[in-house]
């Protein structure tokens, strides 16, 4: 099963037929190709993984058969600098990172792909089943990696595990920036350092934290749209714990 099998990271982006509806079809691929940017300049470095874009679903792949451990830390980096640049657009997404069958079957003569397998539907039921704005890596994606350095990821803030369902914080970069910041070793403006993924993870910090804040002030803690962003915000509270102040100072948010 471990030689056969791929990591495959499922995204959906949230509120899509919204964004095609009220704007032009330019602007709308214009946003989704500068979403896609981080990945765009990561695969120039490391052709390891490919994508899949169709309508409000985004599909990353590992394009060899096989695991291993680089795989494991190459899909779940993906999955934060994805979401992380969704959000700082102000696009809402969630997903699911899993492991195990995918099927990738080229057909020139026919003009057509295909593509299918386990894996793909693990995660896209697994997405379906969250109510939040985030990635969840599934069993199948992490135990092989090995308890004991999933709860050594988890003690640095990398994500939260519940059960058997691992919840990635996709602010890692933010996230590894506090100890720097606290010695004054990042000099000038926050939002102009380590572009583009840590202004990245300021404005997608932000952004969850303002539409939380939104449906807060109109008293709307229950709607099924409004639950998605406050148990966000509860989870952001927990993965980045003694952090969350001096992130919320950061991006400037209450």
């Amino acid at each position: 099963m471990l030689d056969d099998g791929r990591y495959l990271l499922f995204v959906d982006i949230l509120g899509f037929s919204n964004m095609v509806e009220s704007q032009s079809s330019d602007v709308v691929y214009e946003t989704i190709c500068k979403c896609l940017e981080p990945f765009d300049h990561w695969s120039k470095r490391n052709s390891q993984f490919k994508v899949i874009y169709f309508s409000d679903t985004f599909v990353f792949y590992q394009d060899s058969n096989g695991y291993g451990d680089w795989a494991f830390l190459d899909v779940y980096a993906i999955g934060g600098m994805i979401l992380s640049s969704l959000l700082a657009k102000g696009i809402a997404a969630r997903g699911a990172i899993s492991f195990g069958e995918f099927v990738v079957r080229p057909d020139a003569s026919r003009g057509r792909d295909l593509y299918y397998g386990n894996a793909l539907i693990e995660a896209y039921k697994a997405e379906q089943a969250e109510n939040w704005i985030g990635i969840t890596i599934l069993a199948s994606a992490w135990k092989p990696f090995g308890e004991d350095r999933i709860a050594l990821f988890e003690r640095e803030g990398v994500w939260k595990r519940r059960d058997d369902v691992l919840f990635l914080n996709p602010f890692i970069r933010l996230l590894g920036w506090y100890d720097h910041a606290k010695l004054g070793e990042i000099e000038g403006p926050m939002e102009e350092w380590d572009v583009p993924e840590f202004p990245n993870d300021i404005a997608g910090f932000r952004f969850l934290h303002q539409k939380a804040s939104e449906y807060a002030e109109s008293n709307d803690f229950t709607s099924r749209i409004a639950t998605k962003y406050h148990s966000t915000i509860h989870f952001l509270r927990e993965v980045f714990d003694f952090r969350y102040d001096w992130a919320c100072e950061v991006a400037k948010v209450k």
